[in-house]
């Protein structure tokens, strides 16, 4: 009886974990909300005829607001598959530090892991403003020409075959495995090990996230179909198989988009 009392007990959340997990609903919500108001804009001025592609270039101001969507998709998309490493991290932390302690830790954790996030969105935004200045973005920022489209879809597939991305996985897969292999004491070891793992994500991330591009930046079901994605790859499916899968069948999706001229959001 004690026994099992015991295993109940190991399965219940304590309450560091209840405040990252609170923290991070709060905010996958909150940018999950504006994504779809960003969203629903588009649409409606689509629908009125007014969604016609900028034909003057872009400046600072545009660079930026177009980071911040960036960093705010990313947010969105990726902090979920984060949540069993920073759970994970706040019960390590709560018998030593407290839960005030602990939780701020984690959250220096989970703004490490972010931070790196954050700046590939300056990456993205950047790729965003050549192809908008290349005139192969349609009014939801999807690429309007086949070859690109097809070519990122072999990209993507190709990459999920490869030994890097098994590297980077194992290490997104096993967050027990990552702090035994990371750890670093501190709050600014936290923060590190933070880093760390946004690197392995981005890593391990980085091409799917660049199919934004294929469905539209802005296509809110293809966003979403895309986190969910990574979330099962990261947090739910073990082994490779799953990106062996899903690797050849973005290979012979892009290869039909390259021969039949066909892209998603044709």
């Amino acid at each position: 009886m004690e026994e099992r009392l015991t295993k109940v007990q190991v399965r219940l959340l304590e309450p560091t974990q209840l405040v990252v997990l609170g923290g991070v609903a709060a905010l996958a919500g909150i940018t999950w909300f504006d994504l779809w108001r960003r969203a629903s804009e588009i649409s409606m001025h689509m629908a009125m005829g007014m969604a016609m592609p900028r034909q003057a270039p872009w400046d600072v101001a545009d660079l930026g607001a177009t980071t911040l969507m960036w960093g705010i998709m990313m947010i969105a998309m990726m902090l979920p598959s984060a949540t069993p490493l920073l759970l994970l991290f706040a019960r390590s932390q709560r018998p030593r530090l407290g839960t005030a302690e602990g939780s701020f830790r984690t959250g220096l954790l989970a703004t490490g892991y972010l931070v790196v996030w954050l700046s590939w969105s300056g990456l993205a935004a950047c790729l965003q403003w050549a192809l908008h200045a290349s005139l192969l973005l349609s009014p939801s920022a999807a690429i309007t020409s086949a070859l690109a489209g097809g070519a990122l879809l072999v990209l993507a597939g190709v990459y999920q075959l490869s030994p890097w991305k098994h590297a980077c996985l194992v290490r997104c897969q096993s967050p027990l495995g990552f702090l035994l292999g990371r750890w670093q004491e501190g709050r600014w070891g936290a923060f590190r090990m933070g880093l760390d793992h946004g690197v392995y994500c981005v890593g391990c991330c980085w091409a799917l996230m660049a199919l934004l591009f294929v469905g539209g930046v802005m296509n809110l079901t293809w966003i979403a179909a895309l986190a969910v994605f990574v979330l099962l790859e990261k947090a739910v499916v073990r082994g490779r198989w799953f990106s062996f899968v899903s690797g050849g069948g973005l290979v012979v999706w892009g290869l039909y988009v390259l021969r039949a001229g066909l892209l998603p959001t044709s």
